[in-house]
Protein backbone atom coordinates (compact mmCIF):
# COMPACT_ATOMS: atom_id res chain seq x y z
CA UNK A 1 0.00 0.00 0.00
CA UNK A 2 1.47 3.35 -1.06
CA UNK A 3 1.89 5.99 1.65
CA UNK A 4 -0.54 8.90 1.44
CA UNK A 5 0.95 12.28 0.42
CA UNK A 6 -0.28 14.07 3.55
CA UNK A 7 1.25 17.54 3.75
CA UNK A 8 2.93 17.34 0.32
CA UNK A 9 1.98 19.66 -2.53
CA UNK A 10 5.02 19.30 -4.81
CA UNK A 11 4.31 16.86 -7.63
CA UNK A 12 7.96 15.87 -8.11
CA UNK A 13 8.40 15.07 -4.43
CA UNK A 14 5.26 12.94 -4.37
CA UNK A 15 6.40 10.96 -7.39
CA UNK A 16 10.01 10.54 -6.20
CA UNK A 17 8.86 9.27 -2.82
CA UNK A 18 6.37 6.93 -4.51
CA UNK A 19 3.49 8.43 -2.57
CA UNK A 20 -0.08 7.84 -3.67
CA UNK A 21 -1.05 10.15 -6.53
CA UNK A 22 -4.56 10.26 -7.98
CA UNK A 23 -3.97 10.77 -11.69
CA UNK A 24 -5.48 14.09 -12.80
CA UNK A 25 -3.07 14.64 -15.66
CA UNK A 26 -5.64 13.92 -18.39
CA UNK A 27 -7.60 16.99 -17.23
CA UNK A 28 -4.45 19.12 -17.28
CA UNK A 29 -3.51 17.89 -20.75
CA UNK A 30 -6.96 18.89 -21.97
CA UNK A 31 -6.57 22.38 -20.46
CA UNK A 32 -3.22 22.86 -22.14
CA UNK A 33 -4.37 21.55 -25.50
CA UNK A 34 -7.42 23.79 -25.36
CA UNK A 35 -5.09 26.67 -24.60
CA UNK A 36 -5.88 29.95 -22.95
CA UNK A 37 -6.00 31.71 -19.63
CA UNK A 38 -7.70 30.04 -16.68
CA UNK A 39 -8.88 30.76 -13.17
CA UNK A 40 -9.94 28.14 -10.61
CA UNK A 41 -11.47 28.77 -7.20
CA UNK A 42 -11.54 26.05 -4.52
CA UNK A 43 -11.38 25.89 -0.70
CA UNK A 44 -8.11 25.39 1.17
CA UNK A 45 -6.51 21.95 1.20
CA UNK A 46 -8.29 20.98 -2.01
CA UNK A 47 -5.25 20.37 -4.22
CA UNK A 48 -4.80 23.75 -5.93
CA UNK A 49 -1.08 23.96 -5.19
CA UNK A 50 -0.49 20.38 -6.33
CA UNK A 51 -2.37 21.14 -9.55
CA UNK A 52 -0.11 24.10 -10.35
CA UNK A 53 2.97 22.09 -9.40
CA UNK A 54 1.90 19.34 -11.80
CA UNK A 55 1.34 21.88 -14.57
CA UNK A 56 4.81 23.28 -14.02
CA UNK A 57 6.47 19.89 -14.50
CA UNK A 58 4.35 19.16 -17.56
CA UNK A 59 5.54 22.35 -19.27
CA UNK A 60 9.11 21.62 -18.22
CA UNK A 61 8.85 18.26 -19.98
CA UNK A 62 9.74 16.16 -16.95
CA UNK A 63 8.56 12.92 -18.51
CA UNK A 64 10.41 10.88 -15.86
CA UNK A 65 7.82 12.05 -13.32
CA UNK A 66 4.84 11.01 -15.44
CA UNK A 67 5.60 7.35 -16.09
CA UNK A 68 2.34 5.34 -16.03
CA UNK A 69 0.23 8.50 -15.89
CA UNK A 70 -2.34 9.48 -18.52
CA UNK A 71 -0.39 12.47 -19.86
CA UNK A 72 3.02 10.76 -20.15
CA UNK A 73 3.17 10.82 -23.95
CA UNK A 74 1.96 14.41 -23.97
CA UNK A 75 4.67 15.43 -21.49
CA UNK A 76 7.25 13.71 -23.68
CA UNK A 77 6.52 16.24 -26.42
CA UNK A 78 7.47 19.03 -24.01
CA UNK A 79 10.70 17.20 -23.15
CA UNK A 80 11.83 18.14 -26.65
CA UNK A 81 10.71 21.77 -26.35
CA UNK A 82 10.18 22.71 -22.69
CA UNK A 83 8.40 25.95 -21.82
CA UNK A 84 9.76 28.38 -19.29
CA UNK A 85 7.50 28.72 -16.24
CA UNK A 86 7.05 31.65 -13.87
CA UNK A 87 5.40 30.14 -10.80
CA UNK A 88 4.30 32.58 -8.10
CA UNK A 89 2.90 31.56 -4.70
CA UNK A 90 1.54 34.50 -2.72
CA UNK A 91 1.26 32.41 0.44
CA UNK A 92 5.04 32.79 0.77
CA UNK A 93 5.08 36.60 0.96
CA UNK A 94 6.89 38.08 3.95
CA UNK A 95 4.62 39.24 6.76
CA UNK A 96 3.44 42.86 6.71
CA UNK A 97 1.13 45.16 8.64
CA UNK A 98 1.05 48.25 6.40
CA UNK A 99 0.67 48.92 2.68
CA UNK A 100 4.28 50.09 2.48
CA UNK A 101 5.39 46.82 4.07
CA UNK A 102 3.24 44.88 1.61
CA UNK A 103 4.88 46.73 -1.27
CA UNK A 104 8.30 45.88 0.20
CA UNK A 105 7.27 42.23 0.56
CA UNK A 106 6.36 42.11 -3.12
CA UNK A 107 9.59 43.87 -4.11
CA UNK A 108 11.63 41.35 -2.13
CA UNK A 109 9.67 38.46 -3.61
CA UNK A 110 10.03 39.71 -7.19
CA UNK A 111 13.76 40.33 -6.83
CA UNK A 112 14.05 36.77 -5.52
CA UNK A 113 12.14 35.51 -8.56
CA UNK A 114 14.39 37.51 -10.88
CA UNK A 115 17.48 35.95 -9.31
CA UNK A 116 15.96 32.47 -9.63
CA UNK A 117 15.25 33.04 -13.32
CA UNK A 118 18.64 34.70 -13.89
CA UNK A 119 17.38 38.04 -15.07
CA UNK A 120 18.57 41.49 -14.00
CA UNK A 121 16.08 44.16 -12.96
CA UNK A 122 16.50 47.90 -12.63
CA UNK A 123 15.87 49.37 -9.16
CA UNK A 124 12.16 49.97 -8.69
CA UNK A 125 10.09 51.32 -5.80
CA UNK A 126 6.69 50.00 -6.88
CA UNK A 127 5.74 46.32 -6.94
CA UNK A 128 3.72 46.59 -10.16
CA UNK A 129 6.63 48.19 -11.98
CA UNK A 130 8.97 45.41 -10.92
CA UNK A 131 6.48 42.75 -11.97
CA UNK A 132 6.24 44.38 -15.39
CA UNK A 133 10.03 44.27 -15.67
CA UNK A 134 10.00 40.54 -14.91
CA UNK A 135 7.43 39.90 -17.63
CA UNK A 136 9.36 41.93 -20.19
CA UNK A 137 12.71 40.37 -19.31
CA UNK A 138 11.38 36.80 -19.45
CA UNK A 139 9.70 37.55 -22.77
CA UNK A 140 12.98 38.87 -24.17
CA UNK A 141 14.83 35.82 -22.91
CA UNK A 142 12.39 33.01 -23.68
CA UNK A 143 9.73 34.47 -25.97
CA UNK A 144 6.36 33.29 -24.66
CA UNK A 145 6.30 31.63 -21.25
CA UNK A 146 3.86 30.09 -18.77
CA UNK A 147 2.47 32.02 -15.80
CA UNK A 148 1.14 30.16 -12.75
CA UNK A 149 -0.11 32.07 -9.70
CA UNK A 150 -1.19 30.26 -6.55
CA UNK A 151 -3.19 31.87 -3.71
CA UNK A 152 -3.78 35.05 -5.73
CA UNK A 153 -6.13 36.40 -3.05
CA UNK A 154 -4.29 35.42 0.14
CA UNK A 155 -3.12 38.96 1.02
CA UNK A 156 -6.75 40.11 0.97
CA UNK A 157 -8.12 37.14 2.90
CA UNK A 158 -5.43 37.45 5.56
CA UNK A 159 -6.82 40.89 6.43
CA UNK A 160 -10.48 40.47 5.51
CA UNK A 161 -11.56 41.50 9.02
CA UNK A 162 -10.13 44.97 8.39
CA UNK A 163 -12.11 46.05 5.34
CA UNK A 164 -10.35 49.40 4.82
CA UNK A 165 -6.95 47.72 4.84
CA UNK A 166 -8.23 44.84 2.68
CA UNK A 167 -9.42 47.33 0.06
CA UNK A 168 -6.00 48.96 -0.04
CA UNK A 169 -4.43 45.53 -0.47
CA UNK A 170 -6.89 44.84 -3.28
CA UNK A 171 -5.73 47.99 -5.06
CA UNK A 172 -2.07 46.90 -4.80
CA UNK A 173 -2.94 43.46 -6.20
CA UNK A 174 -5.01 44.99 -9.00
CA UNK A 175 -2.08 47.19 -10.04
CA UNK A 176 0.09 44.07 -10.27
CA UNK A 177 -2.37 41.75 -11.97
CA UNK A 178 -3.43 44.28 -14.58
CA UNK A 179 0.07 43.94 -16.04
CA UNK A 180 -0.87 40.41 -17.06
CA UNK A 181 -3.62 41.70 -19.33
CA UNK A 182 -1.48 44.49 -20.76
CA UNK A 183 1.28 42.00 -21.71
CA UNK A 184 -0.95 39.17 -22.90
CA UNK A 185 1.28 38.46 -25.90
CA UNK A 186 4.04 37.31 -23.53
CA UNK A 187 2.17 34.25 -22.27
CA UNK A 188 1.28 30.99 -23.96
CA UNK A 189 -0.61 29.74 -20.89
CA UNK A 190 -1.92 31.33 -17.67
CA UNK A 191 -3.45 29.64 -14.65
CA UNK A 192 -4.46 31.38 -11.40
CA UNK A 193 -5.94 29.77 -8.31
CA UNK A 194 -7.47 31.13 -5.13
CA UNK A 195 -10.21 30.69 -2.60
CA UNK A 196 -12.46 33.59 -3.50
CA UNK A 197 -14.08 34.24 -6.87
CA UNK A 198 -12.08 36.94 -8.65
CA UNK A 199 -15.25 38.62 -9.91
CA UNK A 200 -16.21 39.31 -6.30
CA UNK A 201 -12.94 40.87 -5.13
CA UNK A 202 -12.60 43.66 -7.68
CA UNK A 203 -8.99 42.63 -8.32
CA UNK A 204 -9.66 41.51 -11.87
CA UNK A 205 -11.93 44.26 -13.08
CA UNK A 206 -9.54 44.91 -15.97
CA UNK A 207 -8.42 41.29 -16.40
CA UNK A 208 -11.39 39.94 -18.31
CA UNK A 209 -9.48 37.44 -20.44
CA UNK A 210 -9.43 34.70 -17.79
CA UNK A 211 -11.72 31.72 -18.30
CA UNK A 212 -13.25 30.90 -14.91
CA UNK A 213 -13.57 27.09 -14.80
CA UNK A 214 -14.54 26.97 -11.12
CA UNK A 215 -18.09 25.83 -11.94
CA UNK A 216 -17.37 24.21 -15.32
CA UNK A 217 -18.70 20.65 -15.19
CA UNK A 218 -15.92 19.46 -17.51
CA UNK A 219 -13.40 20.18 -14.76
CA UNK A 220 -15.57 19.36 -11.76
CA UNK A 221 -13.30 16.41 -10.93
CA UNK A 222 -10.00 18.19 -11.57
CA UNK A 223 -9.59 18.58 -7.81
CA UNK A 224 -10.93 16.29 -5.11
CA UNK A 225 -11.82 12.62 -5.57
CA UNK A 226 -14.64 10.91 -7.45
CA UNK A 227 -16.35 7.72 -6.31
CA UNK A 228 -14.44 5.70 -8.91
CA UNK A 229 -11.14 7.22 -7.77
CA UNK A 230 -11.93 6.38 -4.15
CA UNK A 231 -12.62 2.76 -5.05
CA UNK A 232 -9.56 2.46 -7.30
CA UNK A 233 -6.89 4.36 -5.36
CA UNK A 234 -8.01 4.12 -1.75
CA UNK A 235 -9.56 0.66 -1.43
CA UNK A 236 -6.57 -0.76 0.46
CA UNK A 237 -6.53 2.22 2.81
CA UNK A 238 -10.23 1.82 3.54
CA UNK A 239 -9.89 -1.92 4.14
CA UNK A 240 -6.98 -1.28 6.48
CA UNK A 241 -8.94 1.37 8.38
CA UNK A 242 -11.93 -0.95 8.65
CA UNK A 243 -9.77 -3.68 10.17
CA UNK A 244 -8.25 -1.24 12.67
CA UNK A 245 -11.79 -0.26 13.70
CA UNK A 246 -12.79 -3.95 13.96
CA UNK A 247 -15.35 -3.55 11.18
CA UNK A 248 -16.42 -6.34 8.89
CA UNK A 249 -14.52 -6.15 5.60
CA UNK A 250 -16.96 -8.15 3.49
CA UNK A 251 -18.10 -6.72 0.16
CA UNK A 252 -21.25 -5.11 1.56
CA UNK A 253 -19.35 -3.26 4.28
CA UNK A 254 -16.70 -2.02 1.85
CA UNK A 255 -19.34 -0.65 -0.51
CA UNK A 256 -20.90 1.15 2.46
CA UNK A 257 -17.55 2.59 3.57
CA UNK A 258 -16.65 3.73 0.07
CA UNK A 259 -19.90 5.62 -0.17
Amino acid sequence: MQPLPIGFSDFALIRRKNLLYVDKTAYLQNLIETGGRYFLSRPRRFGKSLTLSTLKYIFQGREDLFVDLAAHDFVSSYAKRPCHVLHLDLSTLQSYSTIDELNESFLSYFYEMASKHRITLFPEKKADGLFLQIINKLYEKYDQFVLLIDEYDKPILDHIQNLDFAKKIRDILASIYIKIKSKDECFNFIFLTGISKFTKTGVFSALNNLNDISMNYKYGSLLGYTQDEMEFYFKDCIIDSAKMANLNTDKFTLVYLLN
